[in-house]
């Protein structure tokens, strides 16, 4: 391991108090049959989701990827015992609402019905890759951007995962940096270390008590954290302020409180971004961007 690479670890550890031997990307050496190496292909636009039917569980990779010149979403979801899909997605439906009452019992809903997985944001240009430890059983791929067109007709895929690769975090690749979900006195936040490259794989760790995704979107250069909040202050209001995005979002998908994953984008191009998370809060129904929870990195 580079010097360069156990100085970012260092510091990246240093400012948060999650222990990364325990979560995807720790600070271990790499192992030579890491999952990553190879990783469950997935496809997917208005034809459906292409994906294999079992998988072993354990470290496990996916690689996400889209035709679509508009872009996907793609979302991991695991019901909890007792709990049928078709009641989660009753709920994540209802987060997608105007009224807000009712978004954040929707979302509030989802949070205790199901595990959030994460998933991938991806465009014709950039594919990506996120690696995370999943117990054996079923979880369901679900197209995203099409649930919140039709929720009435979900386009999913159940991928069963039986018993165990035998492996686990520790022999998940290096990460470069990291970002954190927390929640802060002002409302909810990300913390970053090192996000400074576009080619490079980041840890994600939701520490918040609610759900959170990290969306990665491209705005023009120079705009600022203030021309954000100024931004998301007047779509809350309902007005139609400027846009400071030049192009869709990538990044990770949602993930329940105390999860990790591990994102790497591949075609993504060098410039500055937003950090976005636009799920609904658990009490106000307001977007989470509209609280406060965005912030500007430029990539190399």
């Amino acid at each position: 391991m580079s010097k360069q690479l156990l100085s970012r670890a260092t510091r990246a550890v240093a400012v948060t108090a999650v222990t990364l031997t325990a979560a995807v990307g720790g600070t271990c050496q790499a192992h030579a049959a890491s999952p990553e190496d190879h990783p469950i292909e997935v496809s997917f636009n208005s034809a459906g989701i292409q994906a294999p039917d079992s998988q072993k569980g354990g470290l496990v990779s996916f690689r996400v990827a889209t035709d679509d010149p508009a872009g996907r979403q793609l979302q991991l979801l695991r019901p909890h015992d007792g709990v049928t899909i078709d009641q989660v997605l009753h709920d994540l439906a209802g987060s997608f609402g105007q009224d807000r009452p009712t978004a954040a019992a929707g979302i509030r809903a989802v949070r205790g019905e199901a595990e959030a997985l994460g998933g991938a944001l991806v465009t014709k240009d950039v594919h990506e890759q996120f690696t995370e430890e999943i117990a054996p059983g079923p979880v369901y791929l679900l197209d995203l951007t099409a649930f919140q067109a039709d929720p009435a007709h979900p386009v999913m895929k159940r991928l069963d995962l039986v018993g165990t690769n035998g492996q686990s975090a520790n022999q998940a690749r290096f990460d470069d940096g990291m970002v954190i979900e927390r929640d802060e006195s002002n409302g909810p936040r990300f913390q970053t270390e090192d996000v400074d490259h576009a080619h490079l794989a980041y840890l994600v760790h939701n520490e918040s008590a609610e759900l959170h995704e990290l969306q990665l979107r491209p705005v023009v250069p120079g705009t600022t954290e203030d021309d954000l909040r100024i931004y998301f202050a007047g779509t809350a209001a309902g007005h139609q302020p400027k846009s400071p995005f030049t192009g869709p979002a990538t990044g990770l998908g949602v993930l329940s409180p105390d999860h990790s994953a591990s994102i790497q984008a591949h075609g993504l191009q060098p410039g500055s971004y937003a950090l976005l998370d636009t799920v609904p809060d658990e009490l106000l129904g307001f977007s989470h961007t509209d609280l406060g929870m965005h912030r500007i990195v430029t990539l190399q």
